[in-house]
């Protein structure tokens, strides 16, 4: 399902190979780093939002250890 800014607010019941999901709310979320958006439910906006926290960490770490090897 695609969800816009639309349906922001909503609060939905859906299934999808993980288990079925009720009452969860449809969201906005972004990134403060890189600015990337997510539309959807609750539960998935965290794993986005988590997801954009590692690779971010991960990043910089790579940055900090290639300015300390210059």
């Amino acid at each position: 399902m695609k969800f816009t800014e639309d349906n922001i607010g909503d609060v939905i019941d859906f299934s999808d190979e993980k288990g079925s999901y009720y009452e969860e709310r449809i969201v906005l979320v972004y990134c403060q780093i890189c600015g990337a958006r997510y539309i959807g439910p609750i539960r998935e906006a965290g794993g986005f939002l988590g997801g954009h926290e590692v690779f971010h960490t991960w990043e910089f770490k790579i940055q900090m250890n290639e300015e300390l090897e210059a």
